[in-house]
């Protein structure tokens, strides 16, 4: 049931009629942090920020004491991420949760190929891991500080009627919104990718992700892994309390049977999958499965409306650059519209793309070449593969494209200069 407030807000919209600046649909972390970028480099602009889920967190949540949670959902911020996020005054209070990555370990299972990467040349580490809830209740405690920020809870949308100088909103509950641009932020099923008519492809990787934190007997040392199977990557990042969070590609067709083995069966098969090399593993928590595809969008705009994050691209999880990919979208794409006298226009989303393409054909082109690179045992290529591996290790200044893609510190607004 609505609250006073809630209903007071549609009764009032029902009123008038506002033209919002921005209206975003998603209000998951990328849609809630794009809405925050902008009220943060222009606190004036009026947002909307929509979602077909009650909201996320309430106010009582956001003070409450949380108790640490085994089951706690991860992601990987990678040290551009960190950038951004302290050009938002935000890191701060995310860091004190956030565990760091100060050196990679890669391998290839059966073979004598390996890797440790580490951002020797700065000493910063590569990124850090953080359990999502604190940066949601970062994220909500920080948007709850703008008044010109509108929200819409259990609403879907519709449809969308793109006029010439502003774009109209039909929602599930009969109330039309209009604005002058509508931004994708309701990932890789997005409504507003395929009601604006943005093209994009599928491809499936015929395999799926199991998602789950683990602990170990020994502490990780800040130490991250990659080691490459033949059925895909298995991915251990460092959290606390010597856990890991678990990313473990699977065949398709086998995950479901992988994921419901009772704990002491799931891991021994993952110790004998894995070795040894992070230690013995103690303990394992909830399983979750995702499939695994590469969903990419040719030209994430179109008429008065722009996808981000994974309604313009869902990746592979290898090497954890979908969500990173999505935040420099999303930073990139706030600063045009704080900057833009005409906010929605042909000329504003252009100039976007052009700031964006070449960093999504880089990022979404090592991500997918890795794992077609390493998901095959064929020796035209297990040979050289492993030869690369071992002489990154040799010499350090090989690997040092890899470490500035994975860092994801690009100059944004310089096209000549993303690497």
């Amino acid at each position: 049931m609505a609250n006073l407030s809630q209903y007071k807000d549609l009764t009032e919209h029902s009123q008038e009629t506002i033209i919002y600046d921005v209206v975003i649909v998603g209000a998951g972390m990328s849609g809630a942090l794009l809405a925050l970028t902008l009220l943060t480099q222009k606190p004036s602009l009026k947002v909307l920020l929509l979602d077909e889920n009650a909201q996320r967190l309430s106010s009582s949540e956001i003070k409450a004491e949380h108790n640490p949670s085994f089951d706690a959902r991860c992601i990987a911020l990678n040290a551009g991420s960190v950038d951004i996020l302290d050009s938002l005054s935000l890191w701060t209070d995310i860091k004190a949760h956030a565990q760091a990555i100060e050196s990679i370990q890669v391998s290839d299972k059966g073979y004598f190929g390996g890797a440790e990467l580490s951002p020797e040349l700065d000493g910063d580490a590569f990124g850090y891991v953080v359990e999502l809830r604190h940066v949601g209740r970062v994220l909500s405690r920080e948007l709850g500080t703008f008044p010109s920020l509108s929200t819409r809870y259990k609403v879907k949308l519709d449809s969308l009627s793109q006029q010439q100088d502003v774009i109209h909103c039909v929602l599930d509950n009969g109330e039309t919104v209009t604005a002058k641009l509508c931004v994708g932020a309701d990932g890789s099923r997005s409504q507003v990718r395929t009601l604006s008519g943005i093209s994009s492809s599928l491809s499936d990787y015929q395999r799926s992700a199991i998602i789950c934190n683990i602990s170990c007997h020994k502490a990780h040392q800040n130490t991250a892994y990659e080691r490459f199977t033949k059925s895909g990557p298995i991915a251990l990042l460092p959290i606390s309390n010597k856990r890991f969070s678990l990313v473990y590609c699977v065949e398709k067709q086998q995950a479901e049977q992988i994921a419901h083995l009772s704990d002491s069966e799931f891991l021994a098969q993952l110790q004998k999958k894995f070795g040894y090399r992070a230690g013995l593993f103690e303990q394992t928590g909830k399983r979750d499965i995702y499939p695994l595809n590469l969903l990419k969008t040719t030209k994430p705009i179109a008429h008065r409306t722009v996808c981000i994050g994974n309604a313009a691209h869902s990746l592979h999880p290898v090497a954890g650059q979908g969500f990173n990919l999505g935040l420099r979208d999303l930073f990139v794409l706030a600063t045009i519209i704080a900057e833009s006298d005409d906010i929605g226009s042909f000329s504003m989303l252009n100039d976007y793309w052009q700031c964006r393409e070449k960093d999504h054909h880089n990022t979404i082109w090592m991500t997918d070449s890795l794992v077609r690179i390493f998901s095959n045992h064929y020796p035209v290529l297990t040979i050289p593969r492993n030869i690369g591996l071992k002489a990154m290790n040799l010499f350090p200044f090989l690997s040092a494209p890899i470490i500035e893609q994975s860092k994801g510190q690009f100059d944004l607004f310089n096209r000549e200069k993303l690497s």
